[in-house]
């Protein structure tokens, strides 16, 4: 007799647990699929650019960018030459949502991210011997990406 019990209870407890497992997971998928934009933040949706991207809708045409480099030393003093763009914080207080043609910019150091951009010049220092690839992506201040790109190959003697 005893045996059945703790078989009964080992059911009971095994069918408790797959239930909240199924609950959550029924949880997980549909809160995920509600909100997308996080997933896009994660390089999931990269190729996903927001609307307000479509100039069309804005009238306005699309952010360029070009970098100039100078080298001193281990130094790099780069300058980010864009058009159609202007550089925001992200604390800035002007907007919540992304306006097309305000953001910052992610710098790639040698396929790395490096760090965030809210100026047009910034400095790397102590490079170390050798080439390296300085990449600059544009991005909304929700960093979703406009898809522009400059890139620049430098070498450090």
């Amino acid at each position: 007799m005893r045996v059945i019990v703790i078989s009964i209870r080992n059911v009971v407890i095994g069918a408790a647990v797959f239930l909240l497992v199924l609950i959550a997971g029924l949880v997980l998928l549909f809160s995920n699929s509600l909100d997308s934009s996080q997933s896009d933040l994660q390089g999931l949706g990269s190729e996903a650019v927001p609307a307000s991207a479509n100039n069309e809708l804005y009238g306005s045409p699309k952010p360029e960018l070009s970098l100039d480099v100078t080298l001193e030393g281990d130094e790099a003093y780069v300058k980010m030459l864009t058009e159609n763009f202007r550089f925001v914080r992200e604390d800035s207080t002007e907007s919540a949502d992304p306006v097309h043609g305000e953001g910052h910019a992610h710098l790639y150091l040698d396929g790395r991210f490096w760090q965030m951009l809210y100026e047009p010049e910034f400095k790397i220092k102590q490079l170390p011997k050798g080439e390296h690839e300085i990449r600059v992506e544009l991005n909304y201040s929700n960093h979703l990406p406009y898809k522009v790109e400059a890139i620049k190959i430098i070498n450090v003697e």
